[in-house]
């Protein structure tokens, strides 16, 4: 009787563990580019090389790496409002593709931090400039 009251107990406490881990990551209110930026900066850091980003204006995007040569990934997400080219290198930080100067052209009100790879809020960004 004792055995099968041990067994219930883990059991219990199983069952009220599992889904903590189980649960999705907490919303956030990330655009789905730059959620599409951090994962190439994750995809570079873990691969150490350069890789490179192309997001078109229809949300078509393709990651590759070797001047653009070997695609990596491509897909599409809900059409951003600026089209971007990125170079991440295997720091983690991101620059301007060389095909087109997409950040500077970044969408109205947002900066872009390319030490971070984030699209910020232009008053975020103006308040972390000291």
């Amino acid at each position: 009787m004792l055995e099968l009251l041990v067994v219930l107990v883990i059991l219990a406490i199983t069952t009220a563990i599992v889904p903590l881990a189980w649960r999705s990551p907490r919303a956030t209110d990330e655009s789905a580019l730059d959620r599409l930026t951090q994962s190439a900066r994750r995809e570079a850091i873990r691969r150490g090389e350069e890789l490179r980003l192309r997001v078109d204006l229809d949300g078509a995007w393709v990651l590759a790496a070797r001047e653009g040569t070997d695609v990596l990934e491509t897909g599409r997400i809900a059409a951003p409002s600026a089209a971007i080219a990125l170079r991440v290198d295997a720091l983690g930080t991101c620059r301007p593709g060389s095909d087109m100067a997409a950040i500077g052209d970044a969408p109205s009100g947002v900066s872009f931090d390319m030490l971070s790879c984030r699209f910020l809020p232009l008053a975020a960004s103006a308040a972390s400039t000291p």
